[in-house]
């Protein structure tokens, strides 16, 4: 049995599937050192087996040897314990983690997720007070300046035309059209300052001037309406269902400070900072609480730990960010596991049982671990051999993407330049005039010219790589849009075919090290089973006549 057989042995007992209907589901097949292993056991561990680890063989040789993988993992659970490795301080304090996070999950569907209720008239509610579903048809005339904004405005209350004023005074690109968009916009197709600025009008009132990318804004409602509530209606849920959830957690938890007399060392946050980025913790430090309560504290070392977990290399820069994090994911999950302790959670039947699941994964991980560790060795030539062996494998990389592209921040916008574009006008030079990619922040494995030129790196996640696939020759000089990209939209066109790729030797040489070694790790822990299979074999009896029955009866 390999490895990986173990590995599935303990995820399938670890789960909580359907019983067998077997009427003999009780009888034993075999038992390791008087641990029993029942019909019911080989029958949920069958049912759950993926198809690519079954065994070749059939009938009862193939049950036997599924039998085999159950017993196995009995006798490593064996060998861990009797080895002590359930008594290690890294062990212990791996399983208290995830008990506690489990535990922190538990309660927190039951206090929190199950009480939350919502009303039509709730859902009513929100959406007239949140103002949803307004859309607006605007026209509007570009400025340079505030000054000019406000002569626009002037002229308008004393009787000009707008679309007059647009045609003869505006900037933007639809002057022509006397500043019409030429479409219904809702909340989320504009930007924060136009948003602001003119949704709360109604239909024929104009805006003050508002400052954009552009220059200064000022814009005519020309109609305006509504989408009807019950066209909105999951998504006013959703977000009142969220709002709802953060509501009453943050109540919650409130409570649970109070309840177990939260104290604050908050002179301690320069140690965590100290452990984040300069010159680490020592034992005092570690030691020291952070914060103290009644049954408990977090301290210094473990929330340092629980921050580099939780936060994934972005870490805190000070210590208003350190509180924030603290308040956000480490408090409220620790107060909750202690309160769910308190409750008595943690002695609940299905919890215990999966606690133990859960132990037995890391007995089994560690003692693979102690028995392979160091033990192989990958040299540099036999990485670049097996490469060399199997590049085809390794032509997975999506050639460079060469295209022009026009960015701007509506829809209309975009279906103005595509026109333009479709007119005639190259896309060049409606990128040097009309684009706001220049104005924005990079992005990486992506390289942007003034001119619209834009080179997407292989491998790199991008809009226009979703859009074009890993390789593309069909859609070279065709002109593409809108597409929606950060929020803005896009007018474009590929440059020139692409296509896949060798992956690079540098790319791919560690995974390849890591793949060599696992198996020849496997390797070794094959090689120990055996050896474990003869030093217990004393220990192990299989019932012949009762793995026969359960043979004929499948």
């Amino acid at each position: 049995m390999s490895w990986r057989y173990f590995l599935v042995a303990l995820l399938v007992l670890a789960g909580c599937g359907p019983e067998s209907k077997t009427t003999d589901s009780v009888a034993v097949l075999a038992t390791v050192a008087e641990k029993a292993i029942t019909v019911l056991d080989l029958d949920r561990y069958e049912r759950e087996l993926p198809d690519y680890l079954r065994s070749k063989k059939e009938g009862v040789a193939a049950h036997r040897a599924h039998l085999q993988s159950l017993v196995d993992k009995e006798l490593v659970l064996r060998e861990a314990r009797e080895r002590g490795l359930d008594q290690l301080p890294n062990l212990k304090h791996k399983l208290s983690k995830m008990v506690n996070k489990r535990l922190a999950e538990e309660l927190s569907r039951e206090i929190v997720d199950a009480q939350l209720t919502i009303t039509e008239e709730e859902l009513r509610a929100f959406y007239e007070e949140q103002s949803l579903g307004w859309e607006i048809w605007p026209a509007h005339i570009l400025s340079a300046s505030e000054e000019d904004a406000r002569e626009i405005i002037r002229l308008l209350d004393a009787g000009a035309s707008f679309s007059e004023l647009a045609r003869e005074r505006s900037l933007s690109d639809d002057a022509d059209k006397g500043g019409n968009l030429g479409a219904f916009f809702d909340q989320s197709s504009a930007v924060s300052s136009l948003r602001d600025g003119t949704f709360h009008l109604e239909e024929g009132q104009i805006s003050e001037p508002i400052h954009t990318i552009d220059g200064y804004e000022v814009v005519k409602v020309l109609k305006k309406q509504r989408i009807p509530f019950e066209q909105l209606r999951a998504d006013i849920a959703k977000q009142l269902s969220q709002r709802k959830w953060r509501s009453r957690r943050e109540a919650v938890i409130d409570s649970l400070k109070k309840a177990h007399e939260l104290r604050y060392h908050r002179d301690r946050l320069h140690a965590v900072l100290d452990g984040l980025h300069r010159r680490g913790l020592d034992q005092t430090q570690a030691q020291a609480p952070l914060i103290e309560y009644r049954g408990g504290a977090i301290k210094v070392g473990d929330f340092v730990q629980g921050l580099l977990d939780v936060e994934k290399g972005a870490l805190p820069p000070d210590s208003a960010a350190v509180c924030h994090v603290l308040e956000l994911w480490i408090l409220p999950d620790s107060l909750l596991a202690l309160e769910a302790r308190a409750q008595g959670l943690h002695q609940r039947a299905d919890l215990v049982e999966w606690k133990e699941k859960k132990l037995q994964r890391l007995l089994a991980s560690q003692l693979r671990l102690d028995e392979v560790a160091g033990r192989v060795e990958v040299t540099d030539a036999e990485v670049r051999a097996y490469y060399e062996k199997y590049l085809d494998t390794y032509k997975s990389l999506p050639g460079v993407i060469e295209m022009t592209e026009v960015l701007v921040n509506t829809r209309a916008e975009a279906e103005a330049i595509l026109a333009r574009a479709r007119a005639g006008e190259r896309l060049e030079e409606l990128a040097i005039r009309h684009s706001v990619r220049p104005g924005m922040k990079p992005v990486g494995g992506h390289t942007f010219a003034d001119s619209g030129r834009v080179t997407i790196a292989s491998l790199y996640q991008s809009p226009y790589r979703t859009f074009f696939g890993d390789s593309n020759s069909k859609d070279v000089s065709v002109l593409q849009g809108p597409l929606e990209v950060q929020e803005k939209y896009s007018v474009f066109r590929l440059d020139q075919p692409f296509e896949m790729v060798p992956l690079p030797f540098k790319q791919v040489q560690r995974p390849i090290r890591v793949d060599i070694r696992k198996r020849r790790e496997g390797g070794l822990f094959n090689a120990f089973l055996d050896s474990l299979r003869r030093a217990e074999a004393d220990q192990v009896q299989i019932s012949e006549e009762v793995l026969s029955r359960y043979a004929a009866g499948r």
